[in-house]
């Protein structure tokens, strides 16, 4: 019995195949690239604001803020590679029809469940422990203390539980792979970001009226996000230091007992994670496809709308729905979540519906001179909703086929591939509608409060780039999307890794470029060095839209012309970065239809 317990059979086959596939070890050395490559990049930023010390020993005592961005790049570490190592391990059972046969095995529920949790985690471990000669570096540099070391490891080890045994959860409620690291990626978002929410939409003057302004955003807000963990550490060691309590010997117990209690909570989300992972495990993993999605009462909600919709089409008849001439965008919107036209029509209402009330609440907020602020807020959120929707449906409208073994099937239609491949994407327009126009409404939205509440008339003049800007974005930067995820479906073949890649890629395009000119320069948006190279992400121009720092674009060189003073100095980056995003869009397109007939082709 004793020795069933002890030994690990599915966690020893779990770490073998990891073992065998060559994208552990290539995921291995590009975590450990980008974190030496940020790390070097904030240690010259931190040296750097200590050069103007004649002795040289103004750089002594920074290991402390070393250390601080030493932790938080591992927690981020493990909130964007943690998901994508465990959302898999209950769900790859359940796709191969074969977790029903681990049942039979004679080990229990909770030891698979275990061991799946031991999987999930240990790979990551080798990801973390990259980080040891950096903690060493930040010690060389004075101001961190052992204890303070252990302080950083306890952090990251419980936002590595937690965020294992939150993506363990998606994958034992999810029958899809894919489902579940969306949910876990989204649904963390969601939880860790809810504190940086309610600051946003001031949320202190909602619980506790307009006057209380000096009151800061509950301390409860911030129990889950570790890298607050670790500031709260910091804050006592110092208030220890300060105070003179004691020897370097005698802080051990008090900083890990408060670094403990911290992290309390964290950890006892992640035994609630744990928990419901079992509760759902059996009944989720035994379930067919169709089940459990029946809410109570939705028969009657079912007659309801089957009853409206029959008095409808007395007065408005329904609308064939034949293939015509597209059959493949009719094979798709039948099949898609969406369906069928008239689904999609009031699923766009509803969506576009909410999105207006929930700007104008947010207006309506105290004071109303921060509701742009909230408002850009809303449109980060949005945004980062819309990126993973259209790339992974992107991804999945092409990879399906194959999956699905209809692939060789539909390429044996009159249609050529490089057809087959437009009309895809031709039906990918829905999602791009769908996603867009909530984004348009909170763009519309955010332009008419600044100009109402902050910079009056004023504004007329900036409001008309603003609006060209957002407005050529959103037609430019989803068919980008849309066509960049599908040449990348149509390179790697497999619908997971496609979708994994798509990911990393559109994360690091998007948000990459600002976060190295964050740390390089803080002040970069006050630089024309700064602003131009932002463009190589296409949120920069948007952000330069916002922040007003558009004329600063203009070169110097060639400023005396007449055609570029005034409002030509503001439209020359929004010409220069629409065109060539624009270009890059017709030769992502060109190369995904050259290449759509040997790719789709092949085994």
């Amino acid at each position: 019995m004793i020795r069933s317990l002890l030994s690990f059979p599915l966690l020893a086959r779990e770490l073998t195949e990891r073992a065998a596939r060559k994208r552990t070890y290539v995921g291995r050395v590009a975590y450990g690239l980008v974190l030496y490559v940020l790390f070097i990049v904030a240690l010259r930023r931190l040296v750097g604001s200590a050069e103007s010390d004649p002795t040289g020993f103004g750089v002594l005592g920074l290991g402390r803020g070393m250390f601080q961005q030493l932790v938080l790049f591992q927690c981020w570490g493990v909130f964007l590679f943690q998901p994508a190592l465990m959302a898999g391990v209950l769900t790859y059972e359940k796709e191969r029809d074969s977790f029903s046969l681990l049942l039979l095995t004679g080990m229990s529920p909770t030891k698979i469940l275990f061991e799946k949790y031991l999987a999930g985690l240990f790979p990551m471990v080798t990801l973390l422990l990259l980080a040891l000669p950096l903690g060493a570096i930040t010690m060389g540099y004075g101001g961190v203390s052992p204890q303070l070391l252990a302080a950083g490891a306890c952090v990251v080890l419980a936002a590595w539980l937690q965020v294992g045994a939150f993506a363990l959860l998606c994958s034992a409620w999810c029958r899809a792979t894919v489902t579940a690291m969306l949910g876990a990626y989204l649904g963390g978002a969601l939880v860790y970001l809810a504190p940086a929410i309610s600051y946003s939409l001031k949320v202190r003057y909602i619980l506790w009226g307009a006057d209380d302004r000096g009151i800061d955003v509950p301390v409860w807000l911030w129990t889950l996000w570790p890298p607050e963990a670790f500031a709260g550490a910091l804050n006592f060691q110092e208030s220890i230091a300060s105070a003179g309590e004691g020897d370097a010997d005698a802080l051990w117990a008090p900083l890990l007992g408060e670094t403990g209690r911290l992290c309390a909570p964290i950890l006892i989300s992640a035994g609630v994670c744990l928990v419901l992972a079992r509760m759902v495990m059996i009944r989720r993993g035994l379930a067919g496809p169709g089940e459990g999605r029946k809410a109570p009462g939705a028969g009657t909600a079912r007659l309801l709308t089957s009853s409206a919709a029959r008095w409808l089409h007395t007065l408005w008849p329904k609308h064939a729905d034949l293939p015509q001439n597209d059959p493949i965008g009719w094979r798709e919107s039948g099949r898609s979540f969406l369906g069928r036209q008239g689904r999609f029509l009031h699923l766009t209402l509803i969506v576009v519906g909410l999105a207006f009330a929930l700007c104008l609440f947010l207006l309506g907020l105290y004071p109303r001179t921060a509701g742009p602020q909230r408002l850009h807020h809303l449109v980060v959120i949005l945004t980062v909703t819309a990126v993973p929707v259209l790339s992974v449906r992107s991804v999945g409208v092409l990879l399906s086929e194959r999956a699905n073994q209809t692939l060789d099937l539909l390429l044996t239609t009159p249609l050529g591939a490089a057809e087959i491949l437009r009309a895809k994407a031709r039906a990918l327009g829905r999602y791009w509608i769908l996603v867009g126009l909530p984004i348009a409404v909170a763009f519309t939205t955010q332009g008419w409060s600044e100009y109402q509440y902050v910079r009056g008339e004023s504004l007329w003049r900036n409001l008309v780039p603003y609006c060209v800007c957002d407005v050529f974005a959103l037609l430019i930067y989803p068919p980008l999307i849309i066509w960049t995820s599908l040449l990348i479906a149509l390179c790697l073949g497999a619908r997971l890794r496609a979708i994994v890649a798509a990911l990393f890629l559109f994360a690091l395009w998007f948000i990459g470029p600002m976060t190295v000119l964050a740390f390089t320069d803080p002040h970069w948006r006050d630089t024309q060095s700064g602003l131009w190279l932002s463009l190589a992400s296409p949120l920069g121009i948007v952000d330069a839209t916002e922040s007003g720092n558009l004329a600063t674009f203009t070169i110097p060189k060639v400023s005396g012309l007449g055609w570029l003073r005034g409002w030509g100095a503001v439209w020359l980056p929004i010409v220069c970065n629409f065109a060539a995003y624009a270009l890059l869009l017709i030769a992502v397109r060109i190369l995904c239809l050259r290449l759509a007939e040997s790719r789709m082709r092949r085994g």
